[in-house]
């Protein structure tokens, strides 16, 4: 059996959950190796995304999805879109309670006289609640929160600190209003979990000091001996090595594993314990000896396979540039996207009129400082910050050139879709991936790390003299993607 274990599925994601649905979308359709995925976080409403990646053709109908908590449950947790559970709907009005409705029917505040009792939230267009808050009269604060799926179903109950306000608690329900699960927490700023109680028949079963501990008990149970596991992501490589049987273990890396010169805490267990692992796949050449410069892994625990392009149907239709430059991904802080309105601003001194687009989820206030930024330089006609696309590539295609000005990167997944739509990046060199993707002066240029002027240039010189014949590196194609999952199993067998 072919397994995947990541942390979580988001229906709306970055480049670690894109690449691994389109390994096991090509391991299915090119292969014929079909994959179960295991997922470890709470989501109550996991089977609403299954169904939107198999509506987006993320996945095969021959791929299976599986949850530990669903697990946990007895296989008594989820509900399919297509289920026949009835939806419970609830009436706004509480008896004894006055009530006021707001946010179109959404929200429904209650009072017992002046006393503000409870908060109610309803799923959008419908009287089914989502959730619940009841309130301590004495300081305002929810004191419990209920948690409803979908179909009006109890699933979650979390408690909290009367005089902290802090997470104490969580109570676990299967659709049948059994208990199966209990977590608990430090009453502390840290919040840490203590322990958590799993139930049998709702009796106490099984008790974990930790997250991992609970991992690695699932994953003890799922796999057997000659299973092949592909681990993406690294809070679970610990619970996958543990684990007792005798699997194929193989690490796919998203990410960089230095922190400066030093290994990041998060890739350590992985990387001191190469005997228990089968391959790592990295996505360059240049991570693979770098990992080899810090210790003495052999050369065959490795497989270089990049990230790669799916094929597409022939897109015939013609998109009209615009004057405009774009960066698209997470706002996060090792982004550095003050460097891309910093470059911009400088950009702007040479006379060109060219904007820029920033499309992406906001991470740690970065918005805020960029939009300060913006104010500060007076340029906020000509900069637009957008929330996250569905289309990306359309995105890039109505571009001159996208921009690139991150600490690190995985391998900068983004930098090979802007070259596939024929956009151009003007990319810091950093580790890893874009000098893997960008020749430079033919799809793109490669600048400096943190050298704001050189960039700038860079961005003055794609708008005066446009790249004529962006084209991705032919072993980022898709083609190439198949032999080297090819070869990747033949050595796993050999």
């Amino acid at each position: 059996m072919i397994y995947t274990v990541t942390t979580t599925l988001p229906p709306l994601h970055g480049g670690r959950t894109k690449s691994l649905l389109r390994r096991i979308k090509l391991l299915d359709t090119e292969l014929t190796i079909p994959t179960k995925i295991l997922t470890t976080n709470y989501n109550a409403d996991y089977p609403e995304v299954y169904n939107l990646f198999l509506e987006q053709k993320k996945v095969t109908n021959n791929i299976q999805f599986e949850n530990i908590y669903d697990w946990l449950s007895g296989f008594n947790l989820l509900l399919s879109t297509n289920s026949n559970y009835s939806k419970k709907e609830t009436s706004y009005e509480i008896e004894g309670l006055r009530s006021e409705i707001k946010s179109n029917g959404r929200v429904v505040r209650y009072y017992d006289g002046d006393k503000y009792v409870l908060y109610r939230r309803f799923y959008e267009s419908t009287k089914i609640l989502e959730f619940e808050d009841f309130m301590s009269p004495v300081s305002k604060r929810k004191v419990q929160r209920w948690q409803y799926n979908k179909h009006g179903i109890l699933h979650k109950k979390l408690f909290y600190s009367h005089n902290t306000y802090q997470k104490i608690s969580e109570e676990f329900f299967d659709k049948n209003g059994n208990i199966y699960c209990k977590k608990f927490f430090e009453n502390t700023d840290n919040n840490e979990l203590i322990y958590i109680q799993t139930y049998r028949k709702e009796r106490p079963h099984l008790t974990f000091s930790s997250e991992k501990q609970f991992f690695q008990y699932y994953f003890d149970a799922k796999f057997k001996d000659g299973d092949t596991v592909f681990c993406d992501a690294r809070a679970l490589d610990a619970p996958l090595l543990k684990q007792s049987n005798n699997t194929n273990n193989i690490l796919v890396f998203h990410s960089s594993h230095l922190n400066e010169n030093s290994i990041k805490g998060s890739f350590k267990f992985a990387l001191n314990n190469p005997d228990k692992v089968a391959k790592y796949i990295v996505l360059t050449h240049k991570q693979k000896n770098d990992i080899q410069n810090i210790l003495p892994i052999d050369s065959n625990k490795f497989c270089v396979i990049p990230h790669f392009m799916l094929e597409k149907e022939t897109d015939t239709s013609v998109i009209e540039k615009e004057n405009r430059f774009i960066f698209l991904g997470r706002l996060g802080v090792e982004k550095q996207l003050d460097h891309v309105i910093k470059a911009y601003n400088k950009f702007l001194e040479s006379g060109h009129s060219t904007k820029l687009a920033i499309f992406g989820k906001d991470e740690s206030n970065q918005k805020e400082m960029l939009l300060k930024l913006i104010n500060d330089y007076g340029i906020q006609d000509k900069v637009r910050i957008y929330d996250y696309t569905n289309n990306p590539s359309l995105e890039f295609k109505k571009s001159k050139a996208s921009l690139l000005t991150s600490k690190f990167e995985g391998f900068a997944l983004s930098v090979m879709e802007s070259i596939e739509s024929k956009c151009p990046v003007v990319s810091y060199d950093i580790k890893y991936g874009p000098s893997e993707i960008i020749n430079h002066g033919k799809n793109g240029y490669l600048v400096e790390p943190n050298n704001i002027s050189q960039l700038a240039n860079y961005m003055k010189e794609v708008i005066e003299n446009p790249l004529s014949n962006v084209k991705t590196n032919p072993e980022l194609k898709y083609n190439a993607a198949i032999e080297n999952y090819n070869h990747l199993f033949a050595t796993l067998n050999s």
